[in-house]
């Protein structure tokens, strides 16, 4: 038989899973288990309401429980939204705790107590034992909430970054990579010379990998030296110009103090893609038709009028007329302010604007 743990040794391994389970969900149910058996309860529930949706966000329970209404069932019982929003009513539930209420959620916890006859903790004594738990439990209520902004902050960012169509890089002065978005990687890992070998940026030839590391040094500058931005020109094995834009990236005075070493924000060039603004963002900005779209895509993109009469089987007149039509619409009068026009807009791939593509070309000429 297993010896039970006096009082003070089950208050301790109970704050000890509570904190564990705010970096690790799946010790939850565990930390419930104990809050139950410290404070002579049939089960423990937790829950975190959104306000917004008027739905759960998130629900876990300790496990079966005699009263519960779905029973065997506790953790589907945690997601139902009757449970959060009405008021306990049950004789064997006590009220629920209020761990964090915010304008966006809330966070509570709710104990289902054995008859008193059946528990080994009497009311008062009960009482006494949650007062003792409370402030680690609203604490790390707090912390787990944080925890999880932060993760969808940056699961956010990063999604975002990767839909970018040039490469952005984040690299301490040793040449280690704390982030590249999806370009970056797809990029390092086509390319024979450069590679994120053990997150570590380099280059097989001796002479650009100096080029870099010179470049990076620089922009990240050192602890309390402020870098300076630079540039450097690589051509990749085929001949293409490929810019790397290096700039010091600062912390915020909130993350200064955790900011562990001096980083470099690297912008990679994609000299490869044309971007320009989106067709469908064009069309609701100017009112352009879809061809129209198209034509003033590839004049951002530096094509000359030859260049879009082909690749989009039009006529030269065909051409002017379009690009007639697109300085009316958009109030520019010559080709050079409406390119600077549409280089103040966000740009996406050429092919994603809608713009022809190799595999369209061989079908036939389009009918403008």
């Amino acid at each position: 038989m297993l010896q039970r743990l006096s009082d003070d040794a089950e208050f301790h391994r109970l704050v000890d899973t509570i904190y564990e389970a705010v970096l690790e969900p799946a010790q939850m149910p565990i930390a419930l288990a104990l809050l139950s058996v410290y404070a002579g309860a049939e089960s423990a529930h937790y829950f975190v309401w959104d306000k917004h949706t008027d739905t759960p966000r998130h629900g876990v329970s300790s496990g079966w429980c005699q009263h519960c209404p779905q029973p065997g069932h506790c953790n589907a019982f945690c997601q139902d939204p009757q449970l959060i929003s009405a008021e306990a009513s049950e004789e064997n539930a006590s009220a629920a705790v209020t761990l964090i209420d915010t304008p966006d959620m809330r966070v509570t916890m709710r104990l289902r107590t054995r008859d008193d006859e059946a528990s080994e903790v009497s009311a008062m004594e009960r009482e006494s034992r949650l007062q003792r738990v409370l402030p680690h439990l609203q604490r790390a209520a707090r912390m787990q909430q944080r925890n999880l902004e932060l993760n969808e902050l940056a699961a956010v960012g990063m999604a975002g970054l990767d839909t970018l169509d040039f490469g952005v890089m984040v690299i301490e002065r040793t040449m280690r990579v704390k982030y590249a978005n999806a370009w970056a990687r797809t990029m390092t890992a086509e390319d024979d010379r450069l590679s994120l070998d053990g997150s570590m940026l380099h280059s097989a030839d001796h002479m650009h990998n100096a080029a870099l590391r010179n470049l990076i040094e620089h922009a990240a500058g050192s602890l309390g030296v402020q870098g300076a931005a630079g540039s450097w020109m690589y051509l990749a094995r085929d001949g293409r110009p490929v810019p790397f834009i290096a700039t010091p990236l600062a912390p915020s005075d909130a993350m200064r103090s955790t900011w562990a070493s001096p980083l470099a924000l690297v912008l990679v060039g994609n000299s490869e893609t044309r971007s320009v603004m989106d067709a469908g963002v064009l069309a609701s900005l100017f009112g352009l038709t879809n061809k129209e779209c198209i034509v003033a895509a590839r004049l951002a993109a530096g094509e000359t009028l030859q260049e879009i009469a082909e690749r989009e089987f039009l006529s030269l007149h065909t051409v002017r007329v379009h690009i007639r039509d697109i300085l009316r619409k958009t109030g520019t009068h010559r080709q050079s302010e409406l390119v600077r026009l549409l280089h103040l807009l966000p740009s996406v791939d050429l092919e994603r604007a809608g713009a022809a593509t190799p595999a369209s070309r061989r079908r036939g000429r389009l009918n403008a």
